[in-house]
């Protein structure tokens, strides 16, 4: 059977063209365009953007892939050939600037230097491709995104979210079956998806139909209907399966079925000429893609001459196993590239990438440092070169690190960590001894690693010098005291982030080693500053970083400046709010300048629970989501994006939006302070949907995270509050003021109560006030001791201004104590008219209880009601089981109206009311009337064979009825159950 060349008819994705042609007239009138052309191995999307650019052709474009070079990639390498692309087809737009010169330097941009930060790098990238695509627009295609590196995907979300009106038609291919679960785009296709101006295309397989016009279309004539059945059940309507089967030897009705896509798919290449053969090998060694000249220079090695690589090439290319580039060669598919790889003798590979090696290490003409110094580090360590991997590895490192892309830098720092004790000479090779190496992975694993990992690099770096405790300032500085400092330092940073204790060990001994002028002083002092502030040491924080800014600023020195910045805008109160979010404004601006990505994701942090405690909630927000987009832009989501997302969590649980909470909190992975943070806030959500049982199983689990006696104790403040919550709401009244005048008692002390930056420790006075006025209300003598010296410590808190609350809490805390039930009910109402604006749903429902209450002191029945009612359609619409117990119980004990009764039958509120007694038809709390007549038993302080006895049924029943309503009323013994009964009225 003789096959044609491949077929110039384009088969079965005239819908999907016409998409995308109309996509690319919208570009000039409406802004920039993106498809996401998904699908299988094989399914047709080149050919599908081929067919594409073919029929746009009048329109300026250019073409980039993303490289699969195992593990890793080379960063931003499709926009590097787009950029390159661009630049040598001319246009109205200028040449790459300083920052873009960093992907194409050898077209004439200069590298600019490293501090100029990513962020500049992704605008220069912007600005070049809105000057190209004026007047005519542009078309970009992009391949194989799924092989992307991290750096590639921030700088492609970088421009989706900021084309706007620039005419760019983005087309962008993902092979949908390389996403395993762990794959970076399962989580980003679908944000992606939800941008503006973006829109997914899934090609599916072709039809029988489809399938038999492309094999009538390659070999000239129509299969027989048989033969086409088979076709079509044995591809699976994959075009490139089809293709595979008809250019094999044999027909596709007689043929066995391949064990595999492999051998479906080397069926193509086995009938080629053996020199061919060899040669696709070489180009497969290379990955999907390689340079002429780079293959060239191998093939030379293996014996090939320029003549007789070329005479070999043009089967592959007629064939349509290759297809040539500008510069190079390019496998039709990628899963040809990995079927001719693997098919190769073990030997093989190794020569192979021997040669390579080889090649790359005397350089080749017009291919960018970065992607020699990357290429070479993968062929050397498969060819088992550990020496020339090792160097390689840290040249390619410091390339990652030129241009910000973290996680690529970390990865690569590893691979020299990995093979050093392989490399006799490596400290020679790499030009720094091992433990500094270990010093850049743990400051590199700070921002785009595990913060553990961070901790054990230096400690290893430590130990290599010999370093196991602190050193004796009478004996002078250590020989190596920079590098022993440095080595703190980091560990220092990461213990801290990690909320464990050392942090302030480390810390000051990195700073006693280092003199006054010493240059890096002003860092190890910014972050001591920092570290003291997050530890409650406010005032030694507040002098710490004035100290710092005035030194760096005598220095010019601006990431210490920054760092010092923040710090202080994040120690300003409530009543310098306007100064904090200058201070804020200036350190986060100044970061951002010099391409400090930690310091500005730690600045948009702290920002954004500035605006929580002023309850500015979506100000709040709209800074966790610039801080997600950052992180995303820096490749940092992995490592920093939990934060914000804790952050928006804590937002949306105040909003009463539990469900996004939950799902923001779903995300957040990373460990440390965030983790536990994120914990904090579960125990939060367990207690207002009245799940105690669940809270304290998170508790348990907050322990396991941050252990008490290893942890800073600030951190320990919002779960202690939540805790006293529960012990209210649980009727241990005398318990919730032990832990509340036992946390003041330390507030007082060292470690003030100022709200910490994630905002989950907000409103203290309000909360013990209303456990004053609780306890006032309980028979025994240290109720009345506890409330008298809770009032003391607040009174005493409230008087430093660290502690100032918002104008609504200080109304509603002087609610509580307010001696006439007409003056408290007065300020509560106030306070719940000052909290409404900021949509603070939690802390209105919660005023808004407390003020009826107010009322019914007050003898208001009807405004009481009005309240009773707020809280309750608060409770509904937003799943908070806890304020609906709680309402119910106060209409049950006052027989206030139920809404839901009087909407059934139509009757007024102050007409109907709800039955407090056994007798009647609505039992509170979901009681059944049964369970309401065996808590009757249980509080005569029967058994259950007693109470079995009474009520004619099995005490094993009653055992079922006591669990049941006990979990109904949320107390956990007998004795609170029947305490709670009496409280509802119903005996």
């Amino acid at each position: 059977m003789q096959v044609h060349e491949p077929s110039p008819v384009f088969v079965g994705r005239h819908h999907h063209l016409s998409l995308l042609a109309a996509d690319a007239r919208r570009t000039l009138p409406e802004g920039a365009r993106t498809v996401l052309v998904c699908g299988g191995a094989g399914i047709g999307k080149s050919r599908l953007f081929s067919e594409h650019l073919r029929r746009v052709s009048g329109t300026p474009s250019a073409v980039g892939g993303c490289l699969e070079l195992g593990a890793e990639g080379v960063p931003f390498a499709p926009f590097t050939a787009l950029l390159r692309q661009l630049v040598r087809s001319g246009g109205s737009a200028a040449e790459p600037s300083g920052d873009t010169g960093r992907l194409i330097p050898e077209l004439g941009g200069a590298a600019g230097p490293a501090d100029q930060g990513r962020a500049r790098l992704f605008e220069a990238v912007l600005t070049f491709l809105e000057e190209r695509a004026t007047p005519h627009g542009l078309t970009l295609v992009i391949e194989d995104l799924h092989w992307a590196d991290t750096s590639t995907r921030d700088l492609l979300v970088f421009l989706l979210r900021n084309l706007g009106r620039t005419p760019v038609h983005l087309l962008v291919s993902v092979r949908t079956d390389d996403l395993h679960r762990t794959h970076p785009l399962r989580r980003l296709l679908p944000e992606l998806e939800r941008l503006p101006g973006v829109r997914r295309l899934d090609l599916e397989p072709l039809s029988r139909d489809e399938v038999g016009a492309q094999a009538t279309a390659l070999r000239g004539r129509e299969l027989d209907p048989a033969d086409l059945d088979l076709l079509f059940e044995r591809s699976g309507g994959n075009p490139l399966f089809v293709e595979s089967f008809l250019a094999a030897s044999h027909d596709p009705a007689g043929a066995p079925i391949p064990d595999g896509p492999r051998d479906l798919l080397l069926s193509a290449v086995e009938p080629l000429p053996e020199p061919t053969r060899r040669v696709l090998g070489l180009v497969a060694t290379a990955g999907t893609r390689v340079r002429h000249t780079l293959l060239a220079s191998v093939a030379r090695r293996a014996g090939v001459t320029e003549e007789d690589l070329e005479a070999a090439l043009r089967p592959a290319i007629d064939a349509r196993i290759l297809r040539s580039t500008a510069d190079g060669y390019v496998f039709r598919h990628a899963l040809l590239s990995e079927a001719v790889h693997t098919d190769l003798m073990p030997g093989e590979r190794v020569r192979a990438h021997r040669r390579y090696a080889e090649v790359l290490q005397e350089g080749v003409e017009r291919m960018p440092e970065s992607e020699l110094a990357l290429q070479l580090a993968h062929h050397a360590h498969c060819a088992h070169d550990q020496p020339l991997a090792l160097s390689a590895a840290w040249r390619a490192a410091e390339h990652a690190a030129a241009v910000h892309a973290y996680p690529e830098h970390l990865g690569l720092i590893e691979r020299v960590l990995e093979l050093w004790d392989q490399v006799p000479d490596a400290a020679e090779r790499v030009g720094l001894p091992r433990d500094q190496v270990l010093a850049r992975a743990s400051e590199v694993s700070l921002v785009a690693g595990p913060l553990r990992r961070a901790v054990g690099y230096a400690t290893e770096g430590l130990e290599e010098l010999g370093v196991t405790g602190v050193h004796d300032p009478r004996k002078g500085r250590p020989e190596n005291f920079e590098r022993v400092s440095r080595l703190r330092h980091a560990r220092g940073r990461a213990l801290k982030e990690l909320g464990r204790d050392g942090a302030m060990e480390d810390l000051a001994e990195a700073s006693l080693l280092l003199t006054f002028n010493h240059p890096d002083a002003p860092g190890v002092a910014a972050t001591l500053a920092a570290t003291f502030m997050m530890r409650g040491h406010h005032e030694q924080a507040a002098s710490t970083a004035r100290r710092v800014l005035a030194r760096a600023r005598e220095l010019g020195d601006p990431r210490s400046e920054a760092d010092a910045l923040i710090t202080l805008g994040s120690l300003s109160g409530p009543l310098d709010s306007d100064e904090g979010l200058e201070l804020f404004a200036e350190g986060i601006g100044l970061a951002r300048e010099i391409g400090d990505a930690p310091a500005e994701i730690r600045g948009l942090i702290n920002l954004s629970g500035y605006f929580k405690n002023l309850d500015r909630l979506e100000e709040s927000a709209q800074v966790c989501l610039e801080g997600m987009r950052r992180c995303r832009e820096f490749g940092l989501t992995r490592t920093q994006g939990g934060a914000f997302a804790c952050g928006l969590a804590v937002t949306r649980f105040y909003q009463g939006r539990f469900s996004e909470c939950e799902e923001l909190l779903a995300g957040v992975t990373d460990g440390g302070v965030t983790w536990a943070r994120a914990l904090t806030l579960r125990m939060h959500l367990e207690l207002y949907r009245w799940r105690p049982d669940a809270l304290r199983a998170t508790l348990d689990e907050f322990h396991r995270v941050l252990p008490a006696q290893v942890s800073s104790p600030v951190e320990h403040l919002p779960v202690h509050a939540v805790l006293q919550q529960l012990a209210v709401y649980e009727d241990r009244l005398v318990d919730a003021g032990r832990m509340a005048r036992d946390l003041l008692s330390s507030a007082t002390g060292e470690r003030p109560l100022t709200p910490l930056a994630h905002g989950l420790y907000r409103s203290t006075q309000v909360w013990h006030a209303s456990i004053v006025a609780r306890l006032a209300e309980q028979p025994g003598e240290e109720a009345r001791r506890l409330a008298q010296e809770i009032r003391e410590l607040s009174e005493k808190a409230a008087a430093n201004p660290e502690h100032a609350d918002s104008p609504a809490a200080r109304m509603a805390a002087r609610a509580w104590l307010a001696p006439e039930p007409e003056e408290s009910l007065a300020l509560f109402e106030a306070a719940v008219a000052a909290v409404a604006p900021s949509g603070h749903v939690l802390v209105r429902a919660e005023y808004q209880l407390a003020a009826a209450g107010a009322a019914l002191r007050a003898g208001h029945r009807d405004r009481a009601t009005e309240h009773v009612d707020a809280v309750h359609g608060m409770a509904v619409r937003h799943g908070m089981a806890l304020f609906e117990r709680e309402s119910r119980a106060l209409r049950a004990r006052h027989g206030l109206p139920d809404p839901d009764q009087y909407t059934a039958t139509g009757a007024t509120p102050e007409r109907t009311a709800l039955p407090a007694a056994p007798g009647g038809e609505v039992p509170p709390m979901g009681l059944t009337p049964r369970e309401v007549e065996v808590l009757a038993e249980v509080a005569k302080g029967s058994s259950n064979r007693e109470v079995g006895a009474a009520l004619f049924i099995s005490a094993k029943t009653v055992s079922v009825h006591v669990t049941n309503l006990m979990g109904k009323l949320g107390v956990r013994n007998r004795t609170a159950a029947a305490a709670k009964g009496r409280e509802l009225g119903l005996f």
